[in-house]
């Protein structure tokens, strides 16, 4: 999973890669965080998304050094908010039977990257169901609702499907 921000708005890239080998990508846009909040932000949906799809043992990988050692355990968090989203994380990842958490080094990119990246910087107008999700609220707000993991299918009908729920052709002419 990966988490950006940038002047504009947050993104978060998650890649599932079950043992099946059916692989989800997904590309969510999320309220204005800093980056270290969109990693906590792309960690906890990406454990929601794989629980909801029934996984019971995850390997986690995260460019973000400094929240793979928060969650191991190896450096401790100081401000409370970040305490928060580790908290979140610490529950969410004992829901798994079996976890592990890695460290991926920013300079090697990866589809988590480029799918964070899509999401925040997609305009409002071009986000259609099953291609960008737009979380409203942060994961560790009030009301905050868990991902539905149904959105996470895309395929040739569901351009067809976004026209007949809003009657707007696609901005594609094809």
């Amino acid at each position: 999973m990966d988490g950006d921000s940038n002047a504009k708005e947050s993104g978060l890239g998650i890649v599932l890669k079950p043992p099946t080998g059916n692989v989800v990508r997904q590309s969510i846009r999320t309220v204005k965080l800093i980056n270290n909040k969109a990693e906590y932000e792309a960690m906890i949906t990406g454990l929601e998304l794989a629980k909801n799809l029934g996984a019971e043992v995850i390997e986690a990988k995260c460019d973000s050094l400094l929240m793979v050692n928060q969650v191991n355990g190896t450096l401790e968090v100081k401000e409370e908010r970040m305490q928060r989203y580790l908290d979140k994380v610490q529950v969410t990842l004992h829901q798994f039977k079996e976890w592990t958490l890695q460290h991926m080094p920013q300079d090697h990119k990866s589809e988590a990257d480029a799918l964070a990246n899509l999401g925040s910087l997609v305009d409002d107008n071009e986000i259609s169901s099953g291609t960008i999700i737009h979380l409203i609220k942060s994961v560790i707000e009030e009301g905050h609702a868990e991902v539905n993991s149904m959105n996470l299918t895309w395929d040739w009908r569901s351009k067809y499907i976004d026209y007949l729920k809003t009657w707007k052709f696609p901005l594609d002419p094809k």
